[in-house]
């Protein structure tokens, strides 16, 4: 099957086990990625290795309608963040990939709401592509049940590693499993929006505990925090429960490399962090 992908570096063994199951990538349409919540090096290394036609601009109903000239019949997204035009060609097959367990939990950055306050959400959902976001019939999905210590980064990893069996999969049984497709049951649907700054940020008024999963929410992407009266970004933080009589938000100690900060409960140990760039 000839195959279009949408995305970045997140899903590259789904496209990578598609290669090897004997599936041609016609095209890659990828997107300006920062470098620190999306990265974009790989599969850029990939397509132009392989002399694949490579976007970087939005696509197009022109674009797409040469695709469909040359056989594509797949249409493959993940991760990607602008809307692709409507593919309704009959026998061509527009594919979203999500993680969450829809339709719980859509949007554009699900992860941290779940790891925070959501964990029925968790899982990893394939779907007819749509123009309502993360709203099509589910092909496959799986969940993934958080473990107790979960953070951005191993939920990430999770999905990454489950992807690429569950595509293979559908694609192998792809005429089949569109027929069998059902509908989202909207009763059940949850949006989560792009996490606010408030949800990003260490209260120091909090429990470690929440303090803790808003710290392995966002990980290396950096949670927020006020360090007498200086926002930072915190890449990496460990803390504990102790009873002390200091206001919320004291720096503790500062050490040669980490900051302590008393929170309501406990010690914050930041060591991983620099001041924001505003």
């Amino acid at each position: 099957m000839k195959f279009v992908y949408f995305g970045y570096d997140f899903m590259i063994g789904v496209v990578q086990r598609l290669l090897a199951d004997g599936h041609q990538l016609a095209g890659v349409f990828t997107f300006p990625c920062d470098n620190v919540f999306n990265f974009n090096a790989d599969i850029v290394a990939l397509a132009t290795g392989r002399n694949i036609p490579l976007f970087t601009d939005r696509p197009t109903p022109a674009a797409l309608a040469t695709f469909l000239a040359s056989g594509a019949t797949c249409f493959l997204a993940a991760g990607y963040p602008y809307k692709i035009p409507p593919i309704e060609t009959p026998g061509v097959f527009a594919i979203n990939v999500h993680p969450s367990l829809l339709p719980k939990g859509r949007g554009i950055m699900p992860t941290p709401h779940i790891l925070m306050d959501h964990p029925e959400a968790a899982g990893l959902t394939f779907h007819k592509m749509t123009q309502d976001f993360d709203g099509g019939a589910i092909l496959d999905q799986r969940a993934l049940p958080l473990h107790p210590r979960e953070t951005v980064e191993t939920y990430s990893a999770r999905i990454a590693m489950a992807a690429p069996a569950m595509a293979s999969r559908l694609l192998a049984d792809l005429p089949d499993a569109w027929a069998r497709a059902r509908p989202q049951d909207e009763s059940q649907a949850s949006h989560f929006p792009p996490p606010p700054e408030s949800m990003r940020t260490l209260d120091w008024t909090q429990p470690v505990a929440r303090i803790d999963q808003t710290a392995r929410a966002f990980g290396r992407y950096g949670s927020l925090a006020r360090i007498d009266g200086v926002l930072h970004v915190v890449y990496a933080a460990d803390m504990w429960e102790e009873t002390h009589a200091l206001p919320p938000g004291t720096v503790a100690a500062r050490l040669s490399r980490e900051i302590i900060i008393a929170a309501s409960d406990g010690y914050v140990l930041l060591k991983d962090f620099q001041t924001a760039q505003i």
